[in-house]
């Protein structure tokens, strides 16, 4: 109860910050062509704001079950797969395995694989040319929907990435994780602008704020890049001062917000049933 009274204070909060804003968004297209963003018969480029819940298991029977867990809940629209954080992340083989079990078991909901790399705040330390190499490997035959691609590895490892992720016909989120600050208004919306320019299909950042006018700059960024770009944002400020940022982003242009089932996989994530029932309430109607 307390959770729900804090987010319910810092919604009106956010309600504040949208009267300072150029507030255009309700008048603007979400996202590209819907077509191109239709994955497992869920339209992610278009409102309402989908849900993504990560599996988090360090063992391939527990990531089953979260999987399953995930399947069952309605208001889990998409899962995210951390590799990562696997005993067994370095084992493509294993993975590409698991990966074909969860797509099952997911059935309608579709599925994002991950490595998030130590550099970005994940578990997987690995060289810019093994990143593109496992990468490589599991294209060979997907088993995502969707892939994360982190920005700043190679850019041409990245490009060629982008490309070849595009070949087999699987969605690119790029992004970008900053668990230490959150870089200026600016700085946010050229990397998101930057994404967008390597050929992502969703624009992703994810900052840590040190107050709240951090988290109001990670919400500008997200409306004015939403202005500027027709693709799919994630954006979110995290920790629990920036969790109204995972509530409002529809408010901004975004298109997609974390939840969790049980264990969070960054700091500020909420459970996905409070968070769906947040976001059915504040969000522009489509």
């Amino acid at each position: 109860m307390f959770i729900l009274k804090k987010i319910a204070t810092q919604i009106c909060l956010g309600s504040t910050l949208m009267m300072t804003l150029p507030y255009s968004y309700a008048a603007e297209t979400v996202g590209p062509q819907a077509a191109n963003y239709v994955v497992k018969n869920i339209n992610i480029a278009e409102l309402p704001v989908k849900t993504i819940v990560p599996i988090t298991a360090s063992t391939a029977a527990q990531a089953l079950a979260q999987a399953q867990v995930i399947a069952d809940n309605p208001d889990a629209d998409l899962a995210e797969f951390r590799i990562d954080l696997l005993d067994f992340a370095a084992d493509s083989k294993k993975v590409i395995a698991l990966g074909k079990q969860l797509n099952q078991i997911l059935k309608d909901k579709p599925l994002i694989a991950t490595i998030r790399t130590h550099n970005e705040g994940g578990k997987l330390t690995v060289t810019d040319q093994e990143y593109e190499k496992i990468y490589r490997e599991y294209l060979k035959q997907p088993f995502m929907q969707l892939l994360d691609i982190e920005m700043f590895r190679d850019q041409g490892s990245v490009e060629r990435l982008t490309k070849l992720t595009h070949d087999k016909n699987v969605l690119v989120i790029m992004s970008n994780h900053d668990f230490n600050q959150t870089p200026d208004e600016q700085e946010i919306v050229n990397r998101l602008l930057k994404q967008d320019q390597l050929g992502a299909d969703i624009l992703k950042i994810a900052v840590m704020p040190q107050s709240k006018q951090d988290v109001f700059s990670l919400m500008n960024a997200t409306l004015k890049v939403s202005q500027q770009s027709k693709k799919p944002l994630l954006t979110m400020s995290m920790g629990r001062l920036g969790t109204i940022s995972r509530i409002a982003t529809a408010n901004m242009g975004g298109n997609l917000s974390f939840g969790m089932i049980g264990e969070a996989s960054a700091p500020g994530q909420i459970d996905v049933t409070q968070l769906k029932q947040f976001l059915n309430t504040v969000q522009p109607t489509p």
